[in-house]
């Protein structure tokens, strides 16, 4: 982090006193969103999303029915229901949430930690960087002296600030993007904020993983005793779930369960469901709702698929439309060159300019991520009865749905020629790709099932599949920094392929080289296999996966001597 400029001790006091009296902040600025802005926020004792068949639909269908028989909207008072909770002091809350707050407050990156440069792998959105940026800065000025001693007392003090701030209502609707960045910056630093820092740095060197993971979850607790719930909220419980899986593994139930709380939360905010409206305004706020349910529902077929358990979040209830492929900056510009980014896109939504943004990758993963939940729901329903032209059916839509990607998703064998080429954008094109094939891997492997004929489909996929993330291996030195995606990439991709072509050694279907595909032949089944039981060596414990890539090179190993 760059050195920060010293604040003048005007400056100083009056953002401090802003953060110590959140009350009097409170009196200018909540009349000032009153009349205009709701809050994300549900109050504590709030129900959040209701449907259909919730009591509440049937009392809304009546609340219209009057709105037509006397014209003007009929006000129904609504029962008392309690404020925010906001706490006179730390020692008042419960003792673990007490050890939580100064935990945090104590890990908190150092002065001379450089957190921008010093990150976890994930493509954080642009508004999340300029968001942790700025909360260190806001932190250094307000509590610069606390954070040099890390003194408990004076940890409490500035404990007490976050709390009040974060018992304040967040509000969404008919906000700009600075305004709406505003209520978790600056002086208004939140649990929320300080849980952004965690999800995006890999903390200090030396430091533990798990460490990291156990800060952003104390994060998570500390702002649910204040709040409910909101989408920032839902972000770090989002991130908490791909974190862990990465230091214990995408089977393990600790990822499972935080997994569970991010689509609770997801749902009980509504933001699951949605439609398309006709004359639909982007915001920041409105777009990053887009993406996170996107995320969520994408991760959700991920583990799915990755463990074979049913899914927490099926397509039939998930509505939420997809986000626009625009840019993260434009989304934190002036509503005017919003406008322009909006009308610059295809009739699809898609950009012209032929980049890989954030928002392309969110796009065509969560498209794919439908067609693999249909896959997965025949997969592993108990009572299924799908017929294989049904099955053809999907797996032709997949192939369409693909098809109309945008070239900058597609992943070309040429591209790692190029040294100058952008590792993360090759990264996201295999990722697309290989995403692609488990779809159609899935519905081989169903159709197979149901007893239609062996074309050796499948086996041709899993080549590719196998060979796709090889090249993990194979340039590991240029995809250093996705690292630790390896184990999960190796499980997810390569394993099941790799046992195809296993089978196809025991038992070959064809001589010489394979007609559908002019690289697959028996001696480069062998080739791939013994790479493959290179990189699976390569895993050994404690990473992530560790045990299963032991078992999977064990059989490997075994069908490559027979």
């Amino acid at each position: 982090m760059d050195a920060l400029k010293p604040a003048t001790l005007v400056e100083h006091e009056k953002l401090r006193a802003i953060m110590i009296s959140p009350r009097a902040h409170d009196a200018g600025s909540e009349k000032k969103h009153a009349s205009t802005l709701s809050s994300t926020t549900p109050s504590p004792s709030a129900p959040g999303y209701l449907g259909f068949t919730s009591h509440n639909a049937v009392f809304e269908e009546t609340r219209n029915s009057l709105n037509l028989v006397h014209g003007p909207p009929v006000e129904v008072e609504a029962g008392v229901r309690r404020g925010p909770r906001v706490r006179a002091c730390l020692i008042e809350m419960p003792f673990p949430l007490r050890e939580m707050c100064l935990i945090v407050l104590r890990n908190l990156p150092k002065l001379n930690d450089d957190v921008l440069a010093h990150r976890l792998h994930c493509r954080a959105d642009d508004w999340i960087i300029t968001c942790v940026k700025r909360t260190i800065e806001a932190m250094y000025v307000c509590w610069g002296e606390h954070l040099d001693s890390r003194d408990d007392m004076q940890l409490e003090e500035m404990g007490l600030a976050i709390c009040n701030n974060t018992a304040r209502p967040v509000h969404d609707v008919n906000i700009g993007g600075a305004e709406w960045m505003d209520q978790f910056s600056g002086s208004n630093i939140r649990w929320e904020s300080l849980g952004l820092i965690w999800t995006y740095w890999d903390g200090s060197p030396g430091s533990n993983p798990q460490n990291i993971v156990s800060c952003l979850g104390y994060c998570i607790e500390l702002t649910r005793h204040f709040t409910t719930g909101n989408d920032v909220l839902l972000y770090l419980c989002y991130r908490r779930a791909t974190i862990e899986s990465l230091i214990t593994g995408d089977a393990g139930l600790l990822c499972w369960r935080y997994h569970a709380d991010t689509v609770s939360l997801m749902t009980f905010l509504g933001l699951h469901a949605g439609f398309e409206k006709p004359n639909y305004v982007p915001t920041l706020s409105t777009e990053n709702k887009r993406r996170i349910a996107a995320r969520v529902f994408t991760v959700d077929k991920v583990l799915v698929s990755f463990t074979g358990r049913p899914p927490l979040l099926g397509r039939r209830y998930f509505s939420t439309p997809l986000p626009l492929d625009i840019r993260d900056e434009e989304l934190l510009a002036d509503q005017e060159t919003l406008t322009r980014a909006v009308q610059a896109l295809d009739e699809n939504g898609w950009n012209r300019d032929g980049e890989l943004h954030d928002a392309t990758l969110t796009r065509a993963r969560v498209q794919i991520a439908v067609i693999k939940d249909e896959m997965l729901e025949i997969a592993l329903e108990n009572s299924s009865k799908v017929s294989i032209n049904t099955l053809l059916e999907v797996k032709a839509r997949a192939e369409r749905t693909v098809d109309q990607f945008p070239q900058s998703l597609i992943y070309r064998t040429e591209d790692l020629s190029d040294p100058d080429a952008d590792i993360e954008t090759i990264y996201a094109r295999i990722l697309v790709r290989l995403e692609h094939l488990q779809n159609l891997f899935f519905a081989e492997r169903l159709l197979l099932r149901l007893g239609r004929v062996d074309d050796s489909r499948l086996l041709v996929i899993s080549f590719e599949m196998v060979t796709l993330t090889l090249v993990f291996w194979t340039h590991q030195d240029r995809f250093a920094g996705v690292r630790r995606d390896f184990e999960w990439l190796l499980m997810a991709y390569a394993a099941p392929g790799g046992g195809i072509l296993c089978l196809e050694l025991l038992r070959p279907t064809f001589h010489g080289t394979h007609p559908d595909c002019p690289k697959l032949s028996r001696s480069a089944i062998i080739q791939k296999l013994s790479l493959l039981i290179g990189f699976l060596d390569w895993v050994r414990p404690p990473a992530p996966n560790a045990d299963l890539c032991a078992d999977c090179k064990a059989v490997i190993q075994v069908s490559d001597a027979a």
